[in-house]
């Protein structure tokens, strides 16, 4: 009998939700401060909640985080649902903050990792949050001291390393799942103080895990009415075994080349990509896309914490990359709003081109990456973009590129005019292919072509 069939749905425990004001003494402990200064410019709005119920069998109480615009009535009807990481942080807030706000969809912080909730909130303000609570389990800085990083190993004993590593986080917050799902239904009950039409579950590198998690593990969970949770999928930036359909869902992968184990390697941390088993063909839910020249974060727009930490890396001449992975997760997720929504079909996958079915990628002549979504930094390019800076932790998740000498801007180019004709038209092809919208092409045009050969 096959596996599917022996699964039977479980219909999650209907939450109870509590607002939680804020006053002059008490405040939201915010995980991710990147960028939450853009919230009165764009009307918007953060509230703070309560979430408890029954997950895994025992009892539980957990943080939502809710940003919405001020006017419900311009309000889209699409919520973002991002799970907070187990060490704290929320990624996909980081990368699609502005795409959100302008377009009127609201985001939801779910802290569902027991680690992250316990020690990076609930320990930080035991006041606000004394009611939060989970089954017993390890904290996030017993994971934290724990991440594999050698620079003497091979790349299959540095990836065995880091499996075993990741095995140990599920045991760690087996109630994520269905706090997850839970979430999702408060959303659309109005209980949060809108009523979502559509629901998007994602994340980014260990999020992007638990998202992938909850495709293959928790297929069979239904909201408390019985309907399904999530109308789509987005796991970014994280990896494993090629992910199956989800059932009468959407599904996006979003991986950036520095997820590689050939990218990732000199830098002693191992790759979230085993050769290239993460591949499957596109059908009517699902599509992957591979980014050339992607870092696993952005240091483009980085956070006044990212200049601290980066500011004593040295980078022997090279500088931090301008690689916009923001600009690209715009597309990614308006590409899933369009699919979930309206059925507008989106781009097929494509793979970046490697040696067989290796992790070792094709280069050009600059040593940029061949094939994947192309983007104007790899087809007009300024320099050679490394997607992992080696020198190990903070500066491996970070892009850099080596810059073109004046000379060999003219070598390649000719011309400044040359240039921004290329550049021109790089930009109009990836708007064409739908990697980049037209509100962050005009941001390229400002910021990058019009600033080169100055």
């Amino acid at each position: 009998m096959a596996t599917e069939i022996l699964l039977v749905n479980l219909l999650v425990w209907k939450p109870t939700t509590t607002f939680l004001p804020e006053d002059e003494t008490s405040k939201a402990v915010i995980l991710e401060p990147y960028h939450v200064d853009l919230l009165p410019v764009y009307g918007y709005t953060s509230r703070e909640y309560l979430i408890s119920g029954v997950a895994a069998g025992q009892s539980y109480c957990t943080r939502l985080l809710l940003r919405t615009p001020t006017d419900k009535t311009k309000f889209s009807g699409l919520v973002i649902e991002e799970p907070s990481h187990l060490w704290g942080g929320t990624s996909i807030w980081r990368h699609t903050n502005r795409w959100l706000m302008r377009n009127g969809h609201a985001w939801l912080e779910v802290d569902s990792q027991a680690p992250s909730a316990i020690e990076k909130i609930k320990n930080v303000d035991p006041a606000r949050y004394e009611d939060m609570h989970f089954i017993p389990c390890l904290l996030a800085k017993d994971f934290a001291e724990n991440i594999p990083f050698v620079t003497d190993i091979s790349k299959e004993a540095l990836y065995e390393n880091y499996c075993a590593f990741k095995a140990k986080w599920w045991p760690a917050t087996p109630q994520s799942p269905e706090i997850l799902a839970a979430a999702s239904y408060a959303l659309r009950s109005g209980e949060l103080g809108i009523k979502a039409q559509k629901v998007i579950l994602t994340g980014l590198s260990q999020t992007g895990g638990v998202t992938r998690r909850f495709i293959t593990h928790s297929a069979h969970l239904r909201l408390p009415d019985g309907s399904l949770p999530f109308e789509g999928f987005i796991p970014c930036q994280s990896g494993g075994p090629a992910l199956p359909d989800a059932l009468q869902a959407k599904t996006i992968e979003l991986l950036g080349e520095s997820e590689f184990q050939s990218v990732r390697f000199p830098c002693g941390v191992s790759g979230q990509l085993k050769d290239t088993i993460h591949r499957r063909m596109d059908s009517d839910s699902f599509r992957i896309y591979e980014v050339a020249g992607m870092a696993h974060r952005e240091s483009r727009y980085p956070s006044s914490r990212d200049v601290k930490n980066l500011a004593g890396v040295d980078l022997h001449g090279a500088q931090w990359s301008t690689f916009p992975n923001s600009f690209i997760y715009h597309a990614v997720f308006e590409a899933m709003e369009k699919w979930i929504t309206h059925d507008v079909i989106p781009p097929m996958s494509v793979p970046i081109k490697t040696v067989g079915s290796s992790d070792e990628i094709l280069r050009d002549e600059h040593g940029n990456a061949l094939g994947g979504v192309r983007t104007l930094h790899t087809d007009v390019p300024l320099g050679r973009l490394v997607a992992a800076t080696p020198k190990g932790r903070p500066s491996w998740y970070c892009g850099s590129e080596w810059c073109f000498s004046n000379q060999k801007l003219f070598a390649v180019y000719g011309s400044v005019a040359e240039y921004r004709r290329r550049a021109g038209e790089a930009i109009q092809r990836q708007i064409e292919s739908r990697f980049l919208l037209p509100e962050d092409a005009e941001i390229l045009r400002r910021e990058t072509v019009e600033q080169s050969f100055l």
